[in-house]
């Protein structure tokens, strides 16, 4: 019996080991986007591409904000579907203007088939609900737009450990870091795409993408 026992305990640690390497190997692959017809997984800061199991089950960390009408908001607004996600200021007057034109154009262009906007402001401390609302009427944001701010602790930790954006770092001038990326979100709360929102052709892209994520989390798809 006791044999038997240690023999059963031995093939379970095996076969543990054995799964363990499988996840760490499929963690390290280096997989082409032309080896597969669904969108990637980007579950770590060095912006990695990833098809895994292990990529396809991490997730955003769970937040508490507020938009700009003060009303609170956290990640179960993730859940509606897919969610385009950008971090700005309202004093920024180079960068941030072009990408938030982009993604306007990109929202009018999809009409009801837009997903969700999110605009996530660098400087908390600065953007309140009134600047903020402000903001949205001075680039004609649509009324389902959010644009979310929050206390600084709670959007520098959002940012850094779900956007992968260290905005704790002031530019030469002593503003908030300008940042161009916008990130495509799905209901389970895992980004599936990275893009420069600077660049037509990358908003393009993102235009692309969430009509696969559309497709992907349709009727038809199944479970992931």
């Amino acid at each position: 019996m006791h044999r038997a026992l240690r023999l059963a305990l031995v093939a379970s640690g095996l076969s543990l080991g054995l799964a363990a390497c499988m996840l760490w190997a499929g963690w390290q692959r280096h997989d082409s986007v032309l080896a597969h017809d669904t969108l990637p997984f980007y579950p770590a800061s060095d912006l990695r591409p990833r098809w895994d199991l292990v990529s396809s089950a991490l997730q955003v960390g769970r937040f508490r904000l507020s938009d700009q009408r003060a009303r609170p908001v956290d990640q179960q607004l993730l859940d509606r579907g897919p969610t385009v996600v950008n971090l700005f200021f309202a004093g920024c007057v180079t960068v941030c203007p072009v990408s938030m034109d982009l993604l306007r154009l990109l929202h009018d262009r999809l009409g009801p088939e837009a997903p969700q906007f999110v605009s996530i402001t660098v400087s908390p401390l600065t953007d309140d609900a009134m600047a903020l609302s402000a903001y949205a009427r001075q680039f004609g944001l649509p009324h389902d737009w959010l644009l979310l701010t929050g206390t600084p602790e709670s959007v520098t930790d959002w940012a850094r450990r779900s956007l992968y954006s260290d905005i704790t770092q002031r530019g030469p001038d002593g503003l908030p870091p300008h940042t161009e990326r916008a990130f495509l979100i799905d209901r389970r709360h895992r980004i599936r795409g990275i893009y420069d929102a600077r660049s037509p052709h990358e908003v393009m892209r993102l235009r692309s993408d969430i009509g696969a994520l559309r497709r992907e989390d349709g009727p038809a798809a199944g479970p992931r």
